[in-house]
C-alpha cells in the first residue's frame, strides 16, 4: 500500500456529513486518492478482549466499512445518504503485531455502484496486510430514512467528551450449553453510539459484531481454559435491519464443528431482538488454548 501519495487529501468532516457518519464513530485522520483507490488512517482504540492480534475484527469491520461508503460519495460522486451494511466477507491475511504507534492504513476500491446499492472491497493493514472485506451497502436517501426511522429519533443529541468505542459493550445472564452460549446486551444510550447516524440512535453492525466476538470469547474461555484467545480467520455476516439503540439483542453461539484439517473451527452467531433473528455471523476460528 502506497502511503506517500496525499497530493489530493479530502475534507473529513466534508466526507462524513455526505454518510451521516461522524466523530467518534467516524474515526480517519485523513483520507486521499491513490488511483482508483481511497485510502485513510486511523489509531486503533478497542480493547482486544480474547481475540489476538492489533486490532479487533470489530473494529477492523468498522472502519473498513465506513471507507467503503466514503469511497462512494469520494470517488464516485455517490449521493448524499445513509450507508447502511447488510452483507459483509472478511477474510483475514495475518494476525500481525502490537503496533508501536496504533496507527493502521485501510484502501477502499468501489466495485459497484447505483442509486440504491453500494458494493466495495476494502483492506487494512499495518506493516503488512491484515484484512480484506468485500462489504453490500443498502443506501436510503435522507427523505425515505428519516421517513423509515422516525420512531428512533431522540432528542438526546449530547456529544461524550470520549469516544465510548473505547469500551466493549456489558454482556449479561450468561446462559451454557454444550458447545453453546446465549448471552444478552442493550440497551444502548445514545451516546455509546454517538456519530453513527447522528440524531438516531442505533447499534451499529460493527458494534453488534464485535459484542458476538466478546460472547465468543467467553465461549471459549468456557471450552477451552481462562487464558484461551482466538482470531477470527474469516466470517460472513448478514445483517436484515437497522436495530434502535434501545433494544435489547440476545446473542446466541454455538460451536457448530469440530476443528478442520486447518485447524479451524467454525462457530455461528446469531442475534435475536425478541424472537427475530436480525444478524447472522458464519466464522471461522483459530483458537490458541491456554497453555
Amino acid at each position: 500500500m502506497s502511503l506517500d501519495n496525499k497530493d489530493n487529501l479530502f475534507d473529513i468532516n466534508q466526507i462524513s456529513q455526505r454518510i451521516n457518519v461522524q466523530k467518534p464513530y467516524f474515526a480517519f485522520q485523513q483520507l486521499w486518492r491513490d488511483g482508483t483507490s481511497l485510502v485513510g488512517n486511523f489509531v486503533g482504540e478497542q480493547p482486544l478482549g480474547n481475540e489476538t492480534g492489533p486490532l479487533t475484527t470489530g473494529e477492523m469491520g468498522r472502519h473498513m466499512a465506513i471507507l467503503g461508503s466514503c469511497a462512494a460519495v469520494a470517488l464516485h460522486d455517490g449521493s448524499e445518504g445513509y450507508y447502511l451494511a447488510t452483507k459483509a466477507h472478511l477474510i483475514r491475511h495475518s494476525t500481525g503485531h502490537p503496533s508501536e504507534d496504533n496507527l493502521f492504513h485501510a484502501r477502499a476500491q468501489v466495485m459497484n455502484i447505483d442509486k440504491r446499492t453500494l458494493k466495495a472491497v476494502i483492506q487494512v493493514s499495518d506493516k503488512e496486510p491484515l484484512a480484506e472485506l468485500i462489504c453490500e451497502y443498502t443506501l436510503l436517501s435522507p427523505a425515505v430514512f428519516q421517513r423509515k426511522f422516525q420512531s428512533y429519533i431522540s432528542d438526546d443529541l449530547s456529544v461524550p467528551s470520549s469516544s465510548p468505542y473505547q469500551h466493549q459493550v456489558s454482556l449479561y445472564d450468561l446462559e451454557y450449553g454444550e458447545g453453546k452460549l446465549d448471552a444478552f446486551a442493550g440497551p444502548l444510550s445514545p451516546q455509546q453510539c454517538a456519530g453513527h447516524f447522528f440524531g438516531h440512535p442505533s447499534w451499529p453492525v460493527a458494534i453488534i459484531a464485535q459484542t458476538a466476538f466478546q460472547a465468543t470469547g467467553e465461549l471459549i474461555k468456557k471450552q477451552y481454559g481462562a487464558e484461551a484467545r482466538f482470531c477470527v480467520q474469516g466470517l460472513q455476516l448478514s445483517a436484515d435491519k437497522l436495530m434502535k439503540a434501545d433494544s435489547v439483542l440476545k446473542f446466541s453461539i454455538e460451536i457448530a464443528s469440530a476443528p478442520e484439517p486447518s485447524g479451524l473451527i467454525k462457530s455461528i452467531v446469531r442475534v435475536y431482538h425478541g424472537d427475530e433473528m436480525v444478524v447472522q455471523i458464519i466464522n471461522m476460528l483459530q483458537v490458541i488454548p491456554a497453555e
